[in-house]
């Protein structure tokens, strides 16, 4: 396929640029697709603002974006369960799919993973990417492309809600309500959760807990938050969130970590942990779970009312970027579309 593939670049100095590109030849296995919509994700302002999250760090010019919808545009050697025209979501994490972890079904923790906009690797913010058959998901007509977009955050909610091994009618606390935290929400009841409390000191985030579903809504420092939760989930990615966890949960629960704590190192009281007898629980992405994500997206299990709060056109991408960090209180989800 001839055409220009435009692409938008963050450097090291935090500057985001688009530019013009050949638009790539699908190898064998692989599907070209074009893209409609972009989610930005809390990792991609990071990289923007910081220059780096946990170990990767931006030195070289690289194309963020990793929650990606779109059509397949042209078709590889050898694909058999796609064609063009089909609609379509973005797996982001190409696994090897040899290795042990791979063969066992945690292929997450492959250590040869290639993830779409971890840098120096490139992402989905342009109008084409070529993309391994096996990492692509259809969609059905009924779910927008936009909406779509959201699979990949979904798939994180969910894979959490799976890692936590919940028991039906669970009380959950869901510290944190940015887009992770409100899907956990939403994914959290669609798997039989009991009583959600969400939890967040941005008063309008928690208006939109409630909105989804959870029956209360506290501010981090509230007192009724002690010895609440049956599993208490973590996406805010604050290590002082995180230090708070343990208190938050009954004896014999479950702390499940999502968000990554910024700086990496949190100050426990393991005493707290041992008292009471928790699992911790760690979500590293996700595997085996976007046709979950797809499905209850679809069928509207996964309700994405006041996630979505900010579209730009992919000119204004930039814009986009410096509107997240600029005004991160009136931002859940910003969409990047395509059109």
């Amino acid at each position: 396929m001839t055409g220009i593939n435009r692409c938008l670049f963050l450097d090291a100095e935090h500057n985001l640029r688009i530019e013009e590109h050949e638009i790539p030849n699908p190898k064998p296995g692989e599907v070209l697709v074009k893209i409609a919509a972009n989610g930005i994700c809390g990792s991609d302002i990071t990289f923007f603002k910081e220059g780096r999250l946990g170990n990767f760090v931006v030195t070289t010019p690289y194309i963020p974006g990793h929650e990606a919808s779109g059509t397949i545009a042209a078709i590889g050697e050898g694909v058999k369960g796609l064609r063009e025209g089909d609609r379509v979501v973005i797996e982001p994490g190409i696994a090897c799919g040899f290795c042990k972890f791979c063969k066992g079904g945690r292929y997450n923790l492959c250590p040869d993973v290639v993830f779409l906009s971890a840098p120096p690797i490139n992402g989905t913010f342009c109008d084409y990417v070529a993309i391994p058959e096996r990492f692509v998901f259809t969609i059905p007509d009924s779910l927008s492309l936009t909406d779509a977009a959201l699979a990949e955050p979904v798939a994180v909610a969910v894979h959490a809600i799976n890692r936590a091994r919940m028991p039906l009618g669970a009380t959950g606390v869901i510290v944190g309500a940015g887009p992770i935290g409100l899907l956990t929400l939403v994914a959290f009841k669609a798997a039989g959760g009991g009583r959600a409390i969400g939890v967040d000191p941005v008063e309008n985030r928690l208006a939109i807990a409630k909105l989804l579903g959870a029956e209360e809504a506290y501010t981090p420092s509230d007192p009724a938050l002690k010895n609440i939760g049956d599993i208490v989930f973590e996406t805010a990615g604050s290590s002082k969130a995180t230090a708070g966890l343990f208190s938050m949960a009954q004896h014999g629960g479950c702390v499940v970590q999502i968000g990554w704590p910024d700086g990496n190192k949190v100050e426990l009281d393991v005493a707290v942990i041992m008292d009471k007898e928790l699992d911790y629980i760690s979500v590293n992405r996700y595997a085996n779970v976007f046709d979950t994500a797809v499905t209850w997206l679809s069928d509207r299990r996964i309700k994405t009312d006041g996630i979505i709060t900010h579209r730009f056109p992919f000119e204004q991408a930039a814009e986009a970027f410096k509107w997240a960090v600029e005004n991160p209180r009136e931002t859940i989800k910003i969409i990047v579309e395509n059109y």
